[in-house]
């Protein structure tokens, strides 16, 4: 027979479940929404950037015809990088990207993984057991303090900081991308 103090700790018990259950799923949601609106985000410049590069380089090619292939191919190349490196910078759900990014860069051992601070305000739950899952030889843990980047992580393990911030990782492929797209465009 269950005395009253009883009941009001099962009923305690039982609304602060259904709390959590409903801050849990409200995050969820949250972190969708925040990726769904980076994809969208980044097809709409992607789509703009060569809706405007087809209309400059139309623009050109109705210059004088002495002209028209020399300014041509430097307006259409020139617009075509644009589109590229403007993709690169929105094109990415933010999140899984970072996971997809911590477990291709992992070492062994333990380590220590350091987020911007606003990333730090919005990580979407089971972040962190999401990566260490993938490991099979080391794990990581989230830093308690804000690193002060822009975007993406660093990795700490002991003395060893992997530099895990978009802009490196563009600023490292960069050139590699421009050759494979001027592979393409000519």
């Amino acid at each position: 027979m269950m005395s009253g103090l009883d009941r009001i700790i099962e009923k305690i018990n039982a609304d602060s479940l259904a709390s959590c259950r409903e801050i849990a799923d409200q995050a969820q949601k949250k972190a969708q929404d925040i990726a769904e609106d980076a994809t969208a985000h980044a097809e709409k410049a992607y789509s703009d950037i060569i809706a405007d590069a087809e209309k400059k380089a139309q623009s050109i090619l109705n210059m004088s015809e002495a002209n028209i292939s020399g300014i041509a191919r430097r307006a259409e190349l020139s617009a075509k990088v644009e589109a590229v490196d403007a993709a690169i910078e929105a094109a990415y759900d933010y999140f899984a990207a970072l996971e997809k990014l911590a477990v291709r860069n992992a070492c062994k051992g333990e380590g220590e993984l350091k987020l911007s601070k606003a990333d730090l305000d919005r990580v979407p739950s089971g972040f962190i057991e999401r990566i260490n899952a993938e490991l099979k030889d080391g794990s990581v843990k989230l830093a308690a303090q804000g690193a002060d980047i822009e975007n993406g992580f660093i990795l700490v393990y002991g003395d060893i900081e992997i530099n895990c911030t978009f802009r490196a990782l563009i600023n490292e492929q960069k050139d590699t991308i421009r050759e494979k797209v001027c592979g393409v465009i000519f």
